[in-house]
Parts: C-alpha cells; structure tokens; sequence
C-alpha cells in the first residue's frame, strides 16, 4: 500500500537505504541532499519503505504546488528492486488530490503510459569512463582539443580541494548576475549543498589556475556510487579565452579513464551548452517532465500557468 508521509514522519534510515539499493538511485534523492535544497519535502512511500517517491512542494494564497527544486534534476519513484511500470503510474496516481498544479521530473527508469500529466522530454549527457584515455580523447571535438592545447600553452595548471565559496564566487562574478533566476537565497542553498555533499564525502572539487597563480576556472563534481554529477563551475573571460574548462573537463577524464565511472555533465536540453559537454564524446539521455495544471480557469489566467 503507497501512503503520503509528511516529513516529520519520514524514515530518513530506511528512506535512504531504499535509494541505495535501487538500480536508479542518484544523488538527488538521498535525504541529506533534500534537506540541503528544500524548505521541507514530503514522500509517498509504498509499504516499509519498499519504494518511494519524493514530493517537494510549496504553497501561495492557498493554492498547494509541487515543483522541481534548484540543484536537482529529477525524482520519480526508486524501488529496492527497479520500479515498474505499474509502480510508477501507481506512484502518480496516489499524489494527494490537494495539488492543483504539479511541475516536476521524474528519472528515465520511469516510464509512465497514461494520459494523466502532460509529458515532455528533457535531456541530460552522460559519459562512460571505462575506455582508455587515448580512446576517450580520440572522442573529443576538434574545438575541445584545440582547446585544450591552449590550455597547456598558456601554462594552466589544475589543483585539487578549491573550496566551494571560491567556486559559487567565481561563478557570480562571471555568470550568476546574468541568470534573474538566481536569488541570492539560491547561492545561500548552493553553498549549504557543496558543504554537505563535502562533509558526506560525496564531492570534488578541481580549480584551473594561470601560471601566475589567479584562479580562472573551477568545478564542483557531485559522486555516487559509480557516477560522478557535474553541479557548477565558473570561469574567467581569461580562462573562457584559453578553454580552461576544456582543460578542466580533460583532467577529469583522464583521471578516472579506465574505471567503471561515468561522467553526469549535469545535462542540458539548450542546444548550445549540450554541445559543450559533447564535444568530450558524452551523448543524450532523455527522461521526462510531468506537468498536471488543476487550477481554477481565473488563477490559470493570472498566473499563466495554462
């Protein structure tokens, strides 16, 4: 039987221990990660934590809304052993009625068939590291590796450990001020996420500096199990000049070449930053984004949400 737990009643023990047994499980769902990004979540849980599902959801004016929140890419239900297609719609079909309007992701091991959400795809990239080096680079781009030779001309040298405030800087130097959609209570969140993942040691960070020891480039990698999640860098005009984040990313290969490891480059469906991370050899993975509107014809209006 599915029943909607509120977060004070949540097995956090069991909870995670259901993600970590789920042929599906990532990053996003684990409890501690959650509790980094959102105010308060909530779950559907089916029997003794035999699957769940994660909800996070907000409310305004009354009206309750489930959404997806900065810094995770998608929930969906993970079961101990692979969620099925029948969990699945069970699973949306047990989302409290008291959500009128429903926006969130769910991974690409869930694969829903009814006409109940309107459904779209999004797309992420991903990258197997088990290949050689010298295989992987014959993968890369013309433009990464031209870039990459910049990189090495200009004498940039790459260093291990950079702390996340340097990185989550950097990038609002270089980045964060043309995104309106980052309030400074998102880079508050971001931090509070980095140092969690740290302390969990379920992160790593690189940094790329010139040879006259300025910083230009820096990233924040997310890991489990066998997956590392790119989660967010920033760059220099100087280090976008000479592709300090081509060299960032060619480190990071070439580390971990050779392994069971795959490379999250954290996806993209813009067609032009999906470029980027392919032109290391990463290729599409597609899941779906499940939106449900039940608000009242007005609010629709007002809100645009129709």
């Amino acid at each position: 039987m599915i029943v909607f737990r509120e977060y004070k009643d949540i097995d956090k023990r069991k909870w995670d221990a259901c993600i970590d047994r789920s042929p599906d499980a990532c990053i996003f769902v684990y409890s501690f990660y959650l509790d980094a990004v959102c105010e308060s979540w909530s779950a559907l849980v089916l029997n003794d934590y035999e699957a769940v599902f994660p909800l996070v959801s907000k409310s305004k004016l009354r009206i309750h809304y489930i959404y997806q929140p900065f810094f995770t890419r998608y929930f969906g239900a993970f079961a101990k052993s692979k969620a099925t297609e029948k969990q699945t719609e069970a699973f949306l079909n047990a989302i409290p009625g008291k959500y009128s309007y429903i926006e969130f992701c769910i991974h690409e091991g869930n694969k829903p068939q009814s006409n109940a959400f309107k459904a779209s795809e999004r797309k992420y990239q991903l990258l197997g590291l088990s290949a050689s080096y010298e295989t992987l680079f014959k993968g890369y781009s013309d433009n990464a590796k031209r870039n990459i030779k910049k990189s090495i001309k200009a004498g940039f040298r790459i260093e291990r450990g950079i702390e996340p405030e340097a990185i989550v800087n950097l990038f609002k130097r270089t980045k964060g001020g043309e995104l309106d959609t980052f309030k400074a209570k998102d880079f508050k969140t971001l931090l509070i996420l980095m140092h969690t993942l740290l302390k969990e040691k379920k992160a790593e960070t690189l940094a790329v500096y010139t040879a006259e020891n300025e910083l230009c480039a820096a990233a924040f990698f997310m890991k489990n199990k066998n997956r590392f999640v790119y989660l967010k860098s920033g760059v220099s005009d100087l280090g976008k000049n000479n592709g300090a984040m081509h060299f960032l990313f060619d480190f990071f290969i070439k580390k971990y070449s050779g392994t069971d490891k795959l490379l999250d480059f954290g996806g993209s469906s813009v067609e032009s930053v999906a470029r980027f991370y392919k032109n290391f050899g990463a290729k599409d993975c597609v899941y779906l984004q499940l939106k449900k509107n039940k608000l009242p014809r007005l609010v629709k209006w007002i809100s645009k949400k129709a």
